[in-house]
């Protein structure tokens, strides 16, 4: 008998598999209390449904939610976030649209200057970050410049910041891993079925239906005098090994992978042992999800038997405090 009655997960908000590399108890949490109240709020604030207009905005405001440069709604974004779409952004006009590289690089300035943070995190640290992303203080090489040298003939190199950097890098690596294509193809939505899954499982491949993906890597301390380049990986990350072999399962290419920063880039071709060992856990997980939904009634049952990792997950971090109050309650967790 052919199962088709997803309320099991529907009704706790889950309608597909995506790239399992947060906590199940996140993952939950997100789709089954956050988004529902996000699109509740959303509906009334676009007039889909009726409600009190302003409490949806103090709902939205909860989430940090904005419309960037581009018409595009953001929720709980970040300076990191936001740099790495930006440079994404200027990659597609470059290598899928033909625009021009300085055409390209204001497009993609307005996206990262459009940054809008959740009012519960440090606003002038905020803009000092994107201030030194923004600043000159780089040769084109990406190494730092001495004050006392810009502007003379100690310093024979163009100075330049550390966004301009990577966005020239991560074109250069994408020109590498895309050689020989007759056609780029820009970010496309991937479906399909994973083995021993009832639910589908989605993604949105960066280019060449997710034949290759875009991995930027930032500057640590950039709201100083003194940042840190956040070196390029010698293999491909676990994360992002998990993600192109979701693609990989759902349409047969085998995946490159470019990781830039301001220093340069690199690209790593995935090899088949590798696909089959992240694919492997990437179908657990899916599974695991799928039968804790089946043996329970809500969300609230089901982040019972999650362990939310609110110590050691990155996702936990520049949340608003009264949503990771909200959380620590349904987790059982008093402090």
């Amino acid at each position: 008998m052919i199962r088709n009655n997803f309320s099991w997960a529907y009704s706790k908000g889950y309608y597909h598999h995506s790239n399992p590399s947060t906590p199940d108890f996140y993952t939950f949490f997100d789709k089954g209390i956050l988004r529902t109240e996000r699109n509740i709020a959303l509906d009334i604030i676009n007039g889909k449904t009726e409600g009190d207009i302003a409490q949806a905005k103090e709902i939205l405001a909860k989430f940090g939610y904005y419309i960037d440069y581009r018409n595009k709604a953001q929720f709980n974004d970040n300076v990191n976030m936001c740099s790495g779409r930006a440079v994404e952004y200027f990659c597609d006009q470059i290598l899928v649209d033909g625009a021009m590289q300085g055409e390209a690089y204001r497009e993609a300035l307005n996206v990262l200057t459009s940054l809008q943070t959740g009012s519960w995190l440090d606003q002038d640290k905020v803009q000092r970050q994107l201030e030194g992303r923004q600043l000159l203080r780089y040769n084109e090489q990406g190494k730092p410049v001495k004050k006392d040298e810009i502007g003379t003939n100690n310093q024979p190199f163009g100075i330049t910041n550390e966004f301009e950097l990577v966005c020239k890098n991560a074109e250069l690596g994408l020109r590498e891993a895309l050689h020989g294509a007759n056609e780029i193809v820009g970010q496309t939505m991937l479906r399909g079925k994973l083995p021993g899954c009832e639910l589908d499982y989605l993604g949105f491949g960066d280019y060449q239906e997710g034949a290759v993906e875009l991995k930027t890597q930032w500057d640590t301390s950039v709201d100083t005098d003194k940042p840190r380049a956040n070196s390029l990986p010698k293999k491909i990350k676990d994360p992002h090994l998990k993600q192109i072999a979701g693609y990989w399962h759902l349409t047969g290419k085998i995946p490159r992978i470019v990781y830039a920063n301001r220093l340069g880039y690199v690209v790593f071709e995935a090899t088949i042992d590798e696909l089959e060992y992240a694919l492997a856990d990437v179908i657990a997980a899916c599974q695991r999800r799928e039968k804790l939904m089946m043996v329970t009634e809500n969300v609230q049952q089901l982040l019972k038997l999650c362990d939310p990792h609110f110590a050691d997950s990155f996702v936990w971090r520049d949340m608003n405090p009264e949503i990771l109050k909200q959380a620590k309650e349904l987790g059982g967790v008093t402090k």
